[in-house]
């Protein structure tokens, strides 16, 4: 007797048999008991998960010749025939090599006639999606309402591409990828029964390299029973299948979180060197980036998470060193980098750029925290005085009062009458530099426009600003009512009365750099400073801090 496959061998033959797919079973035995069974379903799905074994065992469940039940006895003739797809009145057709109109033309005119032996005649039709579009047209009426007798089972990869009209007429169930735990349970069953010699990471290496796909694990399975006489080992699945190891994958990483860009294409090269396929260990690579992402992001142990990779610690220690943007970043251009070309030299030299520059990368954060910390610097400029103002106001001891004179034993009559004017100069110059004190912390840029203007009088209620010749410009707006009215506010807290101010331009040439006793001067003094006070400033050390950077240059404003 010729040898049978171990995927065809230990292919699911009752619903207790099936792996991974526990809510079409319980659907489909409820519906069995309750005699609910519909005319028509659509079972879509991956590769190798179970869509035509599934078929077949509830064909045996409703033609048994023990009758319908949810448990068929896989003994009698009719169950053996439809377990070796041969059975006269179970009829399975690939929609693939019979996509034609002619084809379901036939199926439409044989539906008519009585099963030959069972209690009905059932049509598989497997990748029904490869089905003509007039080929669906034809079946769409005989879909709806078949006979009592006729029972229809579609099996497909790629539901999307079976037509609206035909599902709406079906019972779909959906197929998910078998989890690695249940397909290296699977093999294990299998091993010991066949007495097969396994290391158990090479199940869990042969799940994961499967996909989901049980009967690819099995196919697997038996190639690596072929080759290794005695037992299985890691390094087998490696040298066969061209799998790269995780230990490799993980050193890969590591270089990028050391900022070793030698080290990421020396590890690049040695595995290209033994022969791995460029396409396999970009995904194999992927895959690990993404085991990454979801560690890095479900902090707490899920169960609801399947990581590809093995070490769940070391996922969890390698994951803590990059932010999720980092590692979304990370993902998509080694994807770009894999689908740019086909050509294999041109993906080698595409990797060996890209690793460099991943070794090279800063660390990315989310665009929200960089508009966030924008925002608080805004704050800040504009005057939030209970957290910040301290950083960026003028304080009073900023405004340094001129000496005051030596005592003359004789002063002279022209001396006297100086004295008497430098006295009324000093109060406004300190009036109009408390007022600039407030108008700083309510509106910077009105601020900016007056910090090289000076006071002139301060008579009753009214006060005269000078504002330099080449302010012409400045003085419209600072005359617009709610920049007066700003103003105004600012000399009524320091004078204690209102005030009204009016704005005039100089006519005697004076400068905006003319200007020493205003609070203009407070920026002049820091034109000034040595680069370590400039380095010093809280208002520096406060934007330092909140973009996490660094001082490079100090260049003095012009003009």
């Amino acid at each position: 007797m010729s040898y049978i496959v171990l995927s065809i061998r230990y292919r699911p033959k009752s619903f207790n048999e099936i792996v991974g797919q526990k809510h079409v079973v319980t659907t489909l035995v409820n519906a069995l008991q309750s005699d609910r069974v519909a005319h028509a379903y659509l079972f879509a799905g991956p590769r190798g998960v179970g869509k035509t074994s599934m078929a077949r065992i509830l064909s045996k469940a409703l033609n048994c010749q023990k009758g319908t039940s949810d448990t068929s006895c896989n003994k009698c003739s009719t169950c053996n025939s439809i377990t070796n797809g041969n059975d006269i009145d179970v009829l399975e057709i690939d929609g693939a090599s019979n996509r034609g109109i002619d084809e379901i033309r036939n199926i439409r005119q044989n539906v008519g006639y009585a099963p030959a032996v069972s209690k009905h005649k059932i049509y598989i039709i497997d990748e029904v999606h490869m089905l003509t579009k007039e080929a669906f047209n034809a079946l769409l009426k005989t879909l709806e309402e078949p006979p009592e007798h006729v029972k229809f089972i579609f099996a497909t990869t790629s539901p999307s591409r079976v037509p609206d009209t035909v599902q709406s007429r079906c019972q779909r169930f959906d197929f998910k990828n078998i989890s690695i735990a249940d397909i290296s349970d699977r093999l294990a069953q299998i091993c010991e029964t066949e007495n097969i010699v396994a290391e158990e990471e090479v199940l869990q290496s042969i799940a994961k390299h499967a996909r989901g796909g049980l009967r690819d694990s099995e196919s697997i399975l038996d190639q690596l029973a072929s080759f290794c006489h005695e037992k299985i080992t890691l390094r087998d699945v490696y040298d066969i299948f061209g799998v790269v190891s995780e230990e490799k994958l993980s050193s890969l990483i590591n270089s990028f979180t050391e900022k070793k860009p030698e080290l990421s294409i020396e590890i690049f090269h040695g595995i290209m060197e033994g022969g791995r396929d460029i396409e396999g260990f970009v995904d194999q690579l992927l895959l690990y980036i993404r085991d990454l992402l979801l560690v890095s992001v479900c902090k707490k142990e899920n169960d609801a998470i399947e990581t590809v990779s093995g070490d769940l610690n070391l996922l969890r220690t390698q994951s803590s060193s990059f932010s999720p943007e980092t590692l979304m970043y990370m993902f998509q251009v080694i994807s770009e980098a894999k689908t740019k070309t086909r050509d294999l030299l041109q993906q080698k030299i595409y990797l060996e750029v890209l690793f460099v520059k991943l070794a090279t990368m800063e660390e990315l954060k989310p665009l929200s925290s960089v508009l966030d910390k924008i925002e608080e610097m805004k704050k800040m400029f504009e005057g939030n005085v209970e957290e910040t103002g301290k950083a960026i106001s003028i304080s009073k001891a900023n405004i340094t009062a001129p000496a005051k004179p030596e005592r003359q034993a004789k002063p002279s009559h022209d001396s006297a009458v100086l004295d008497k004017k430098a006295s009324p100069d000093k109060s406004l110059a300190a009036t109009w530099d408390k007022a600039m004190i407030e108008l700083q912390t309510k509106k910077k840029t009105t601020w900016a426009l007056l910090k090289n203007a000076r006071v002139l009088s301060i008579d009753g209620n009214d006060a005269i600003v000078e504002v330099p010749k080449n302010y012409l410009v400045h003085k419209e707006r600072l005359e617009k009512p709610e920049e007066k009215r700003i103003i105004d506010s600012c000399l009524e807290k320091v004078t204690g009365r209102k005030i009204s101010v009016k704005i005039i331009v100089s006519k005697n040439g004076f400068q905006a750099t003319d200007n020493k006793s205003s609070s203009h001067g407070v920026v002049q003094e820091g034109k000034n400073k040595k680069l370590d006070d400039i380095k010093n400033e809280p208002m520096v050390k406060k934007a330092v801090e909140f973009f996490d950077g660094s001082i490079v240059n100090v260049r003095e404003e012009k003009g």
